[in-house]
């Protein structure tokens, strides 16, 4: 039952005693005042009503935009990026290609015209390599200009930085210097950075206060103010190389110094950090296969402040005019979005890239595919002797990759064929002195010794293509020189 018929229930119950009997009603002197006192009550509880409304409306017409502020800039300083249960890339523009204002150049040699780009209040800035301009696209209006470069040199309009107040800087990695110009276009200053030896910029990068610096695969960074090297203490963000397969990225902050390790299966071919929020990293990296034949994968991944990958997007390589050796230059955030660039055939697609939990990688498949290798302990027959000499190769430091443990098992068959199986020294390709001294090794601890063995597989962790690789030789096993 509802609370007002509840009311009228009790209200009739407290009249039925006056309707009973009418002697003791009240008198008509008193019916008038309490009249009167009610009429007087009811207009200041109007006037007491009327305020409520409108001071309530008032304070919501304050408050509410400071709650939208605060949320919106909580969204902003903190964990801001959309993780979905699975990933997604959607388009949302196209740009053509021609020779009109506002259109791309497109390359007749099979290259990407479009070297990189930036994203800025939802405004879309280009740099077309292929007529040396930049294109700027907002809303339904599209513009450009043109931009210093050698057009003898392929390659070297290397990267674009779009400015908070809208300062455009191009990074021409050839010449080694970077241009500054207003956003109508107008050259305002140049940065010679040739002066720097052993420096090779590949980006550039915006970091607090507006200050730009240009990096060298976010290993090494310069001040473009004073064109100096900025000490690693001083920088906010850093990643060192470990091995092959192992970054370190290292945050810098007034409180606090966090080093986070990102390891891959697969040769960790390039990395790059695109946005660092206060709960989230947002980086993206491309790994290769240790075999002969190119095989690359590129994702875009999220990770917490502890490291943990919480959502990551292939991205799709394979529609690019030709696959970019640095994908990074293809991949942009504004205002909590990422941003996906790729000159295709037919026009240069801009899409907007969701994280997801559950996202495409096609890489372990196709390494199955192209990889050619062994199981020891389903190949043949173990041969313990053998292992005791390549063992002893590791122990008096006849071999200077690895140590003792660095042999996971070695194995004959019938026909005199073995495979030795090392775990991945993690170490770049030896100079030729070096690979001469690591044959001569193997060869008198094998062939010399052992007269049964006819050929031999040496390999990294059950891959054969991957110690071919490491060696840059091709995929071949040694065979015994007086062998049929």
């Amino acid at each position: 039952m509802k609370k007002t018929e509840n009311l009228t229930q009790e209200a009739k119950q407290l009249l039925r005693p006056i309707k009973d009997r009418p002697d003791i009603a009240p008198s008509q002197e008193f019916v008038n005042e309490l009249h009167t006192k009610l009429r007087m009550d009811g207009k200041r509880r109007k006037t007491r009503v009327k305020l409520v409304p409108l001071l309530a409306a008032a304070a919501i017409i304050v408050i509410l935009p400071l709650l939208i502020l605060t949320s919106q800039s909580e969204k902003e300083e903190t964990h801001a990026y959309t993780i979905e249960e699975s990933s997604n890339i959607e388009l949302v523009d196209t740009i053509k290609y021609g020779y009109g204002e506002g259109e791309i150049g497109f390359s007749t040699q099979g290259m990407n015209p479009v070297s990189s780009f930036d994203m800025r209040h939802g405004t879309l800035y280009l740099l077309d390599e292929e007529k040396s301009q930049v294109v700027i696209k907002s809303g339904g209006t599209t513009r450009s200009f043109s931009v210093q470069n050698d057009q003898n040199i392929i390659g070297d309009l290397n990267d674009i930085l779009v400015t908070q107040d809208e300062e455009i800087y191009i990074l021409n990695a050839v010449e080694k210097v970077v241009h500054q110009y207003r956003s109508d276009g107008e050259l305002t200053k140049t940065y010679d950075l040739s002066q720097l030896d052993l420096f090779f910029p590949d980006s550039l990068v915006e970091i607090e206060n507006n200050e730009i610096i240009v990096s060298q695969n976010q290993e090494k960074f310069v001040d473009l103010k004073t064109v100096s090297l900025i000490e690693d203490q001083e920088l906010p963000f850093q990643i060192k190389q470990v091995n092959r397969k192992e970054r370190i990225v290292v945050l810098n902050d007034e409180s606090e110094r966090t080093e986070l390790a990102l390891f891959s299966d697969f040769t960790l071919a390039y990395l790059a950090l695109q946005d660092v929020k206060e709960e989230q990293i947002i980086y993206m990296q491309t790994v290769s296969l240790p075999v002969m034949t190119p095989v690359s994968e590129t994702h875009v991944f999220g990770l917490d402040k502890k490291g943990n990958k919480i959502g990551g997007v292939r991205i799709p390589e394979e529609n690019f005019i030709e696959k970019p050796l640095r994908v990074e230059n293809y991949i942009a955030t504004d205002q909590n979005e990422i941003y996906l660039l790729i000159p295709e055939n037919e026009h240069v697609a801009l899409y907007k890239v969701t994280l997801g939990k559950d996202y495409e990688s096609f890489i372990e498949e196709q390494m199955e595919e192209v990889n050619i290798g062994f199981d020891t302990e389903m190949f043949g027959r173990p041969f313990p002797e053998l292992e005791e000499e390549i063992r002893k190769l590791f122990k008096n430091g006849t071999i200077q990759y690895g140590n003792e443990e660095s042999l996971n098992g070695v194995a004959i068959d019938e026909n005199g064929t073995v495979v030795i199986d090392f775990k991945d020294f993690m170490a770049g390709s030896p100079a030729s002195a070096e690979a001469q001294s690591l044959f001569g090794a193997l060869h008198s601890a094998t062939f010399k010794k052992f007269p049964e063995i006819q050929q031999i597989y040496f390999q990294f962790d059950g891959s054969f293509s991957a110690w071919a690789h490491w060696l840059e030789s091709t995929e071949e096993p040694w065979k015994r020189q007086n062998s049929n």
